[in-house]
């Protein structure tokens, strides 16, 4: 890779600058903080981006930059024969970052994004940021630490350059937690299986399912019995079913007799209602004829009325008008007498006025001696409250000093109490460690016990497994030989598929000739006697008849041939099909064969971890025995440790009480220097007291002198509200006037139009005698004109009344009809309500049974449900500790994959640094024989790769 060209603009401390990198080495040369740094960074950052330079962002633009200015990097080089170009644009903003890149190879467009860029740097180049870092660039000052010399810093710095130093600590390190993550788990999963013994599990299934047998075998007894139940209830239920249709039938026609019945009495009511209604309505014509000369009167009135009825309301209108004028002038008249009233009274309010000057300047004198004195008040009441406080409070401290004082007496006479039950509880610890002992033998003798017992079902639990694996042997030896007779089997069907084959083929061939035949002898049959031969082209002519009969010949022999054929075949399929029963049969026993292998070899390793577990529960035991002399007791004595503990017990409740005392008597030194602190307090309280007074006293503040002011005050009062209930009336008068004035004239207006009315009214030609007359006729004749409209009505309705009567007749006799036919019907029926009575206590009975039936089926049903549950229950924990012991293996392989992954890494970077140290010592060796003009050309490197020179046959640093 060479470098061409390097332009940076606004990049770290470059504001416009191009580098231009001739053939050869470069060298850059400059004072510190020139920038030398930053042309390494801005290759990078061109190649790589930010990642590649390991700096922030916020650290990239140029800080001569302006806040529109974007920060450019562009790098020229060469690499395989192609030219490249990589540009890149950046800008942090505050809300987001522009980060633009483009490569060029060749002046054409190669990648225009970020990912893209960073993607065919890594591919052309071949490494990443990383890499590139650690083999081709070391930073400024990573150079020093060749230079150190202290041990083993230049290794370290080889190390950090050629990414060992990280492969060696981080890979290791996290293979290390990896490993110790994982054999966590081993153990976790350990725990967790002898926490679920699947053995265990295995046993209880088995007894499980035998107890689910025997429940679907009473399962399938209840639905038996459900069943027969069942259909004894089906029948008694179609008799009562039966016996309510007869019954609901009955009380149908019962019903429709009452219906019946009803409706003939309402037509017969009806029809001599309707009679009556007839012949009332026939008599009414009388009563017309007589209304009619009154009724011919009724327009005429009506007319005349009408038009007296609008006079009379003018007249109305008229008068109350006149009425509410002369309401509205006596109105006026009362409210301009007030008026009058009241501005002659306005004169005497002057003369109060006047009199009550001096006693109103007094009453204002008075009021501002009040606010005045009121103004000390808060001070005085502030003060009273202080000094009452301060009373309370010395109140107080006077009580709490007696309080203080019986309490120093009382945790005196405690502490005395104190010193004897510490001597008394003096040996408390030596008993309690002997208790520990006692407690830890207790434990172990419990121990001992709980192994012993464990031992004893582990025992009982193999024997059981010994007979079991008896059971299995046994079955075992009578299923043998059933592989040798699956094989001979299997031959015979072998052998039979074949024949078959054959048979269908010959039988395939024969009907082939058949047809064959069959065909020859329609074309002969089709040519005739005088045709030719189909196959010789001759012609038949004699011939035609013997052809015919060989050919009949022919076919017969191989329709028997065929005959024969298929017999066989059926033979051969029967026989294939009865191999085939045979071998499902013992492919069932090979199966179950090897199930009971299964279950023979899993009851021996359940044997085995009986015995073991047997062996370890009484090694257990011996141990804990071991324990219990090592504790110095021969062993455990329970009358002996209770006595020990009800002695403890005792010195525990006076140590108890010791405490308690101990805490109480730790109050008295703060009591006493409370006693000291409540003295100085109230020594305190009496001085501010005394000086609280003094102030009250200097502030001259009298409570009943402003009681005696505002009495004098309050008898002043009143002068001063009629003085000022006056000035307000006075201040009316101008209003007062005003009004008057006002009506006044509206008072002349009202008695102008009050005249005019009158006038009106005068000139009117309304009789109101005659009116009245006028309107008693036409009332008499309106009542006569109704009557007589009624009446016309009612009699118009007389024909339809009388067919309406001729339909009910006719529906009489049908009713009747009708009933005289539902009677029979409930004749004919015959119901005895005794009949549903039995059938109900029938159904009764048969629900009872099936009733009892279905529960002892639920029964059942939810006993199996349970057993299933259970047995899904221990299925699930069996296939859990499988997944466990999966799991566990899984892991303890993988431990040991981990640990060989760390034994070559550790052997790798053993090799690296073996091959890194002979490329050193070889390049430089050649540089020291070029310096030395031959002199030295063997360069050594030690251990910590510090440099050793070969002169003399020794080895020099």
């Amino acid at each position: 890779m060479l470098l061409n060209r390097l332009w940076m603009k606004n990049f770290k401390r470059f504001r416009d600058q191009e580098i231009i990198f001739q053939d050869g080495i470069t060298g850059i040369i400059g004072n510190n903080g020139a920038g030398k740094s930053s042309i390494v960074s801005g290759i990078l950052f061109a190649l790589y981006g930010l990642q590649g330079t390991g700096l922030d962002g916020d650290y990239i633009v140029s800080s001569f930059a302006g806040p529109q200015d974007v920060c450019e990097v562009r790098l020229d080089f060469s690499l395989g024969g192609n030219d490249y170009t990589v540009l890149r644009r950046f800008k942090r903003r505050p809300s987001s970052t522009l980060h633009e890149a483009n490569l060029y190879m060749n002046q054409k467009l190669l990648a225009n994004s970020v990912q893209k860029v960073a993607s065919e740097i890594q591919r052309i180049v071949g490494m990443g940021a990383g890499d590139f870092r650690n083999t081709i660039y070391a930073g400024q000052k990573e150079l020093l630490a060749l230079l150190e010399s202290r041990a083993g810093s230049r290794k370290d710095w080889f190390m950090q350059v050629l990414g060992i130093d990280y492969l060696k600590k981080d890979s290791m390190e996290c293979l290390k937690e990896l490993i110790d993550a994982r054999e966590g788990t081993c153990r976790e999963l350990s725990g967790r299986l002898q926490e679920l013994d699947p053995d265990g599990i295995r046993g209880h299934l088995l007894e499980l399912r035998t107890a689910v047998a025997g429940a679907e075998e009473e399962a399938a007894n209840a639905r038996t019995a459900e069943t027969g139940a069942r259909e004894e209830l089906e029948s008694a239920r179609r008799d009562y079913e039966r016996l309510l249709d007869l019954r609901e039938r009955c009380r149908e026609l019962e019903r429709e007799e009452e219906r019946l019945t009803a409706d003939i009495e309402r037509l017969r009511a009806e029809c001599r209602d309707m009679e009556t209604e007839i012949a009332a309505r026939q008599r009414l014509q009388a009563d017309l004829d007589e209304l009619q000369p009154i009724v011919e009167r009724y327009e005429p009135l009506k007319a005349e009325v009408a038009a007296l009825a609008e006079e009379k309301a003018h007249a109305e209108r008229l008068n109350l008008e006149a009425a509410s004028l002369e309401e509205q002038i006596r109105d006026h008249a009362e409210r301009i007498s007030r008026l009058e009233t009241d501005l002659a009274a306005l004169a005497e309010d002057e003369r109060t006025v006047a009199a009550l000057e001096e006693d109103v300047r007094s009453a204002r004198a008075l009021r501002e001696r009040i606010a005045a004195m009121k103004a000390l008040q808060p001070d005085y009441d502030a003060l009273r409250e202080e000094i009452a406080r301060l009373d309370e409070r010395f109140a107080h401290l006077e009580k709490r000093v007696l309080e203080n004082r019986a309490d120093i007496q009382e945790l005196e006479e405690k502490e005395r109490d104190l010193r004897a039950l510490d001597e008394e509880t003096a040996d408390y610890e030596s008993l309690l460690a002997r208790l520990e002992v006692y407690q830890e033998a207790q434990e172990h003798a419990r121990q001992v016990e709980r192994s012993l017992h464990e031992a004893e079902a582990a025992s009982a639990a193999a024997r059981r497994i010994e007979s079991e694996i008896s059971d299995l042997s046994r079955q075992i030896a009578e299923l043998e030989g059933v592989e040798e007779r699956i094989e001979a089997a299997e031959r015979r069907k072998d052998d039979l598929t074949s024949r078959i084959s054959a048979f269908a083929e010959r039988r395939e061939a024969i009907r082939r000739e058949i047809q064959k035949v069959a065909g020859h002898r329609e074309e002969i049959l089709a040519a005739g006697p005088e045709g030719a031969c189909p196959m010789c082209r001759q012609s038949l002519g004699d011939h035609y008849q013997d052809l015919l009969a060989d050919l009949a010949s022919t076919a017969g022999s191989l329709d028997r041939a065929l005959a024969d054929l298929e017999e066989e075949y059926a033979l051969a399929v029967a026989g294939q099909k009865r191999l085939a029963a045979e071998l499902k049969s013992l492919y069932a026993q090979r199966a179950a064969l090897q199930r009971l292998k299964e279950q023979h070899a899993l009851a021996a390793s359940r044997y085995e971890q009986s015995v073991g577990l047997m062996r370890r529960w009484q090694a257990e035991a011996d141990e804990h025995r071991a324990e219990i002399r090592a504790l110095g007791l021969e062993g455990y004595d329970p009358a002996a440790h209770e006595s020990l503990r009800e002695r403890i017990r005792v010195l525990a409740g006076k140590r108890a009480k010791a405490d308690t005392l101990r805490g109480e008597c730790s109050r008295l030194p703060v009591l006493l220097e409370e006693r000291e602190r409540l003295i100085a307090d109230a020594a305190d309280h009496l001085a501010r007291r005394d000086e609280a007074e003094t102030r009250l006293y200097r502030l001259g503040f009298d409570p009943e002198a402003l009681k005696r002011l505002e009495a004098e005050a309050g008898a002043l009062e009143p002068v001063s509200r009629a003085y000022t209930e006056a000035q307000t009336r006075l201040a009316r008068r101008p209003a007062l006037k005003e009004d008057l004035n006002a009506i006044t004239a509206r008072l002349d207006g009202l008695r102008e139009r009050l005249r005019g009315v009158r006038g009106e009214l005068a000139g009117l030609s309304f009789d109101p005698e005659r009116f009245e007359r006028l309107s008693q006729d036409y009332s008499r004749a309106e009542s006569a004109h109704r009557r007589a409209l009624e009446l016309r009505v009612r009699l118009e309705e007389v024909p339809r009344l009388a067919e309406s009567l001729g339909a009910r007749r006719d529906l009489l006799a049908e009713r009747e009809a009708e009933l005289l036919r539902v009677r029979a019907a409930i004749n004919e029926l015959g119901f005895d309500g005794s009949m549903v009575k039995a059938a109900e206590e029938s159904v009764a009975g048969s629900e009872q049974r099936l009733a009892a039936a279905r529960e002892r089926m639920y029964a059942a049903a939810l006993r199996i449900r349970s057993l299933e549950t259970e047995i899904e229950h221990e299925t699930a924990r069996l296939s859990r500790a499988e997944e466990l012991v999966q799991q566990r293996d899984a892991l303890t392989e993988e431990i040991e994959r981990l640990k060989l992954t760390r034994s070559l890494i550790r052997d790798y970077i053993d090799y690296l640094l073996q091959v890194v140290r002979g490329r050193i010592e070889e390049e430089a060796g050649r540089v020291l024989a070029e310096i030395t003009d031959g002199r030295y050309n063997t360069v050594m490197l030690d251990d910590d790769f510090s440099v050793l020179v070969h002169d003399m046959g020794e080895d020099y640093p």
